[in-house]
């Protein structure tokens, strides 16, 4: 499928220029007006990191503030220490089973707690990421939630128009995020996604959909997650291909985990990074994707 894909595509180009961190109430049509004003041409792709979107309309959440508990605690050590930590290990890098073997259990839980409460037990089950929510990139204990479907589609559309006109050209906006969904290889227009998705085709089963992608590989191609997209109509297979390229050429931010985060930071957990930490580093919340077609 991939290469059927490029059979399409002339040339991709990729233009990314660093921006500030996105706080809350960050008007984030003008912060990618103002830096990509000069460059955007009918036809590109504006794409913009979820989690980016999140923290900028206010979708954070203070882990702090809830209480682990006995039930979540030994749930937690079930499904993190045991399930994933012990018994399939295959998906995960050295970081990611540190932090799934040795992160204190209480942490954890909070934060299971909390993605039992957004996306329900199929992401309570997932190892990492659990329902979209993201502790990397954010300071404290706070973490940035997905915005509920009925609102993403709200804002997607006003943020789609604003764009236009603040550009007066003809663009598509693509929302992606690092979490990833699975197409079938034999199927075309379907992909299983670990988050939820308003994209046409994406079926999001949470933790079942990371436990085949991963175990059965042989089946599945991995992309990272389209979350919201506005504009020229395009195939799923053709709009995750665009995807994968673009979160290549993204990056990480501080990091991919919270172990990656704290070691570049210097710091002893996460809890002790700070805002001004996050306003030090360069960040690539919005890159352009530009697609030469094959006539």
């Amino acid at each position: 499928m991939y290469k059927q894909c490029l059979a399409y595509i002339k040339a991709i180009k990729i233009l990314k220029k660093p921006m500030r961190f996105w706080l809350p109430n960050t008007d984030v049509a003008r912060e990618i007006y103002y830096k990509y004003k000069s460059l955007i041409r009918d036809n590109d792709f504006i794409v913009v990191s979820d989690k980016a979107l999140s923290v900028a309309y206010g979708y954070i959440y203070n882990e702090g503030v809830l209480k682990s508990g006995l039930t979540y605690e030994i749930a937690t050590w079930i499904i993190s220490r045991f399930i994933w930590g012990r018994i399939f290990t295959k998906p995960f890098s050295k970081s990611i089973l540190y932090i799934l073997r040795c992160i204190d259990i209480a942490t954890l839980a909070k934060h299971k707690r909390l993605s039992l409460r957004i996306g329900g037990l199929k992401h309570f089950i997932k190892p990492i990421s659990e329902a979209g929510i993201d502790t990397t990139n954010l300071p404290y204990e706070y973490a940035s939630i997905p915005i509920p479907k009925g609102e993403l589609v709200r804002i997607i559309d006003e943020l789609y128009l604003e764009i236009r006109r603040l550009f007066n050209k003809r663009v598509n906006l693509l929302v992606l995020d690092s979490d990833k969904c699975y197409k079938p290889k034999l199927l075309e227009e379907v992909a299983f996604s670990t988050r939820y998705s308003i994209v046409r085709g994406i079926i999001d089963l949470g933790g079942i959909a990371y436990f085949i992608g991963k175990y059965f590989d042989k089946y599945f191609n991995e992309y990272p997650t389209p979350v919201a997209y506005k504009g020229v109509r395009l195939p799923l297979r053709m709009l995750l291909l665009i995807s994968k390229i673009c979160e290549r050429s993204r990056g990480f931010g501080l990091g991919r985990n919270i172990v990656e985060v704290c070691n570049r930071l210097g710091r002893i957990n996460l809890s002790s990074v700070r805002w001004i930490d996050l306003l030090k580093i360069k960040h690539y919340p919005v890159i352009i994707c530009r697609v030469k077609w094959f006539k």
